[in-house]
Formats: structure tokens, sequence, C-alpha cells
């Protein structure tokens, strides 16, 4: 067990590394995501104005821009390795699980990059009130992994269909419907001073039961 449990580590590590190493020769994935929250949330800060009373607005806008930031990115996750013919390559060194895990980290980190610059600039642009800090990170951090981890598995998914943009989305979007609700809910009522526990609460469950699906689907998912 040991063994298995450091060879899966190591293979989950190399993994995280290859991604980071080949998303920071291109910077195609975060240059596409930050160009498109920036350009989203200049564009409604010129026309719309700046919002301080509107929370529940702000609220929406803020996740929204985050959301179809993030998946004009994370759908690409298995998509280049398909494109560059290295799949197979990668099922000779680790399990499908490992590779996953190891895709599904680096999607959280490349989240929490475009994170850092967009919600500051949020803030700024939209003139929206100081969060509480507390609640507020907690559901960046919920809805982040939620996020992350039902992408990583759509994007497996489709990863060796025709037409994968077209049902990347289609099938992206419904999934994270109750992420998108629970985020939009939590968000507004931390500006209002309201419990964020409903949506944590909802947001974890949410991880763990697409975490535990995606674990039973990725040794069985590129089998021919």
């Amino acid at each position: 067990m040991p063994n298995g449990a450091s060879s899966s580590a190591a293979a989950i590590w190399a993994i995280l590394r290859k991604e980071c190493r080949s998303e920071w020769r291109t910077r195609y994935g975060l240059s596409a995501a930050l160009l498109f929250a920036v350009t989203t949330l200049t564009a409604v800060s010129f026309a719309a104005g700046r919002m301080p009373d509107r929370t529940d607005v702000l609220a929406a806008l803020l996740w929204i821009v985050l959301l179809f930031a993030a998946l004009a990115a994370l759908a690409h996750s298995f998509v280049r390795e398909v494109e560059a013919h290295t799949l197979t390559l990668l099922r000779l060194l680790a399990s499908p699980s490992s590779i996953a895990l190891g895709k599904l980290i680096f999607n959280l980190l490349f989240l929490g990059v475009l994170e850092l610059v967009t919600v500051p600039l949020f803030l700024v642009l939209m003139g929206a009130p100081p969060p509480n800090w507390g609640p507020f990170l907690l559901l960046l951090a919920l809805g982040s992994a939620a996020l992350a981890a039902a992408a990583t598995l759509v994007a497996a998914l489709i990863a060796q269909t025709r037409g994968r943009g077209a049902l990347f989305a289609a099938l992206a979007l419904p999934l994270l419907l109750p992420v998108l609700a629970a985020t939009v809910s939590g968000t507004r009522a931390q500006w209002s001073g309201g419990s964020v526990a409903p949506a944590a609460k909802l947001l974890i469950s949410y991880t763990l039961a697409v975490m535990a699906v995606s674990l039973l689907l990725y040794d069985h998912l590129w089998e021919e």
C-alpha cells in the first residue's frame, strides 16, 4: 500500500508539473481567460457604471464572469492530450485516476491565479462594497473546487468525441447550474450580513459527489 500510494502521488505530481510547464510555455489558457474576464468587466463597468448598492447583481456578475472565463480554458484539459497524441503515453506512465487528479489540481491552481487578478479588478471597477473576507474567501475556494471538479470530469468525458467545444458547453453548463446558484446566493448573503453556511454545505456536498463519480469513471473512461 505505501508503495502504491507513493507511486500514485509521484504520478500526480509529475502530471501537475507537466501541466504547469505546458501552460507556462504557451500561456494560452490563462491569457484567454484573463482577456475574457478583463474585457467583460471593463465593458460592463462602462455600460452599467458602479453599483455599490446592487449586491444581488454584483454577486451574479462576479460568478458568471469567473465561470465563463474558466470554462474557456478548462475545456482543453484533456483535448490537448488527444490532439497531440500523448494520452496513450500518459496512460502507460500513470493510471487514469492519477492523470485526472493531476489535471484537477492544476485546474484549481489555474482558477486561483485567475481569481487573484479578476476579483480585485471586479471590486474596483464595479464599486462593490468591501466583502466579509472570511466567508467571501471560503466561497471562492469552495466554488473553485466544485467548478474544477465538474469541468475536469466533463473535459475527460468529451476529450475523444467530435464537436468537443459545443459538447463541453452542453454538458458543463447544466452540470454547473447548482454551483452557480450556490455561489451567487452565498456571495449575496455575505454582503448582506447573512449566513453562507447553506451555500457552503451545498458546494461541499456537490464537490464530494462529483469527485466520487469521477473516481469511479476515470479508470474505465478511455478503455476501448
